[in-house]
């Protein structure tokens, strides 16, 4: 039976896709829908996936359901170009940010950014367009993912994952691996794994913008696990989310004998 698998479209994460897309064909057992994020959650949720890349957040709003994949996942520290606030020239006061309500986890980080560092909460106003758009609804635009890339020099940012970093020194993880506990067998587990692998040896392979992949890190150590927990725990302080979240890994040991005693049952 072909599994239904939630992939991103930004540049940052295709190597954690690499291994699953190489492997399409007739005998593979992936189909990939490729959706913003928060559009994820909504199919994982209602059961039209079997796994998905999900934002922390919109794991934290349905922790009770999942189980995340270990080992994989992307994180980044310092100015990684994926998270950027974007002024209106001459700013002197940030009433409000226009942000596209997708985005979830970077409208969470964005929060918390300016209310930790900078004493203020701008009001959120929901728009779906361009930057220039936004800048017309608001005196800020959050913007996210590749359009990051093409305002990296503009002189009236913020980098949020920076800000981050500088913050708490710990990694912000933009995406983790997201299933229930017994939709994936261990074979198709161990697939998703090895996709983030192959796709870390072959970055030139995944695209010709090497050194901006290189920014990212594509397994989940300890490192990032404190930075996801971390990012979860001010989210809950600052009354996003209701409780802090379980982070609960697979153990591929104990998932491999579920499913040999489901196969002798």
């Amino acid at each position: 039976m072909t599994k239904r698998l939630g992939i991103v479209p930004y540049l940052f994460a295709q190597p954690l896709f690499y291994g699953l897309k190489e492997r399409e064909g007739p005998s593979d057992p992936f189909e990939l829908i490729q959706e913003l994020p928060a559009h994820l959650a909504l199919k994982l949720r209602e059961r039209h996936l079997d796994a998905a890349f999900l934002s922390p957040i919109d794991y934290a709003r349905d922790y009770a359901m999942y189980s995340i994949i270990p080992r994989v996942g992307v994180a980044s520290q310092g100015d990684s170009e994926t998270a950027y606030v974007i002024f209106k020239e001459s700013l002197r006061t940030l009433r409000s940010l226009a942000v596209n309500p997708a985005s979830t986890s970077e409208i969470v980080l964005a929060h918390l950014v300016f209310v930790e560092k900078y004493g203020s909460v701008p009001t959120i106003v929901p728009f779906a367009g361009t930057i220039d758009q936004g800048l017309e609804k608001a005196d800020a635009v959050l913007c996210v993912g590749d359009e990051v890339r093409a305002r990296r020099n503009d002189p009236h940012k913020l980098d949020l994952v920076e800000e981050w970093d500088d913050m708490t020194e710990l990694p912000f993880v933009h995406g983790i691996w997201v299933t229930r506990e017994t939709a994936l067998s261990p074979f198709e587990l161990t697939a998703i794994i090895d996709s983030a692998r192959l796709g870390k040896a072959n970055l030139d392979q995944v695209s010709n913008e090497v050194d901006y992949l290189n920014q990212f890190q594509y397994d989940m150590d300890d490192h990032a696990q404190e930075g996801l927990l971390e990012f979860l725990r001010m989210a809950y302080y600052h009354g996003i989310l209701p409780d802090v979240p379980d982070i609960r890994y697979l153990s591929l040991t104990d998932h491999a004998k579920d499913h040999t005693a489901e196969a002798l049952n």
